[in-house]
């Protein structure tokens, strides 16, 4: 039980009660069910799959991967993806440069020439990307990054990477819906049906 809800117990419990206090209680309850904190949830335990595009179509074979924060979909040895709860990390193991290309995906917002796509399942809705201080690859720019609220596009197409190239996307998503604890409605509930109790008592003895 929240610290307003045992606030609240402890006033039913203890103050005599009239039609007024009555009243203030369940504002007070109500008040209890609609403040409970939401938080923007992680990518933690989803479901990702990333595939590679260039030269006009898709670049061999996808990788699916649960995010777990730890390194998955190595591409020719050339990087690894790791999703954290809230990253999204490309590291680099080998020097490269990757070649201009026509648009090879274009599609939901999500466009690419020649770089790699991110899906996710079973995720939060995807609201924000920024590029994170710790990348360190030359003119990659939020221009090299498109989104939409399930998938994350990352072109690089014409970029020069050493294999001590990072790049770190820091995630926004939408806050879940608020959900009441169900130990608030059985309070505000029972706080209600004790307090008519009191008040039938009392018109009784009257």
């Amino acid at each position: 039980m929240t610290p307003k809800g045992e606030r609240i117990a402890r006033i039913i419990k203890e103050r005599p009660m009239s039609f007024t206090r009555i009243r203030i209680i369940l504002i007070a309850a109500i008040a209890c069910l609609t403040s409970a904190s939401s938080a923007s949830a992680g990518f933690l335990g989803s479901t990702i799959t990333s595939q590679y595009y260039a030269y006009g179509t898709k670049s061999g074979a996808s990788s699916t991967f649960t995010a777990d924060g730890g390194a998955h979909a190595r591409f020719a040895n050339y990087f690894d993806v790791t999703v954290t709860d809230s990253q999204i990390i490309y590291d680099f193991h080998a020097p490269v440069v990757w070649s201009a290309s026509p648009v090879s995906l274009d599609r939901d917002g999500l466009q690419l020439r020649n770089g790699n796509l991110l899906t996710f399942l079973d995720a939060p809705s995807i609201i924000g990307v920024a590029i994170n201080a710790a990348s360190n690859v030359g003119r990659f720019s939020a221009a090299n990054v498109t989104f939409n609220s399930s998938g994350i596009a990352v072109d690089w197409a014409g970029l020069s990477f050493t294999s001590a190239s990072l790049i770190v996307l820091d995630l926004r998503t939408a806050a879940p819906p608020v959900v009441a604890e169900p130990p608030a409605y059985a309070l505000m509930l029972g706080g209600l049906t004790f307090a008519a109790g009191i008040l039938r008592k009392r018109r009784g003895r009257a």
